[in-house]
């Protein structure tokens, strides 16, 4: 099984939640090892971590639920059926 790791993020400023993030891996511990990794990088993402305003789930799925980039793509058919239209 897969892991499918959920941040949301609540904002230090009006108590809402405007971000989540969501990390991937083959196990948790993948999924944490990008949760880590983008810690490091993300002031905000940081910010709300030092000061408790993070709320997670952890997911197990299965390996074929895992976005690829080919979930994202257009189709070419609906694509031109667009351009025929305009």
């Amino acid at each position: 099984m897969a892991t499918e790791l959920t941040v949301w993020i609540v904002d230090g400023g009006d108590g809402t939640i405007k971000v989540s993030h969501t990390f991937y891996g083959s196990t948790e511990r993948e999924a944490r090892t990008y949760y880590r990794e983008h810690l490091s990088s993300c002031e905000y993402f940081r910010a709300a971590e030092k000061d408790g305003r993070l709320f997670e789930e952890v997911e197990a799925v299965d390996e074929e639920a895992l976005p690829i980039p080919e979930d994202f793509e257009e189709d070419d058919e609906y694509e031109e059926e667009e351009e025929d239209a305009s």
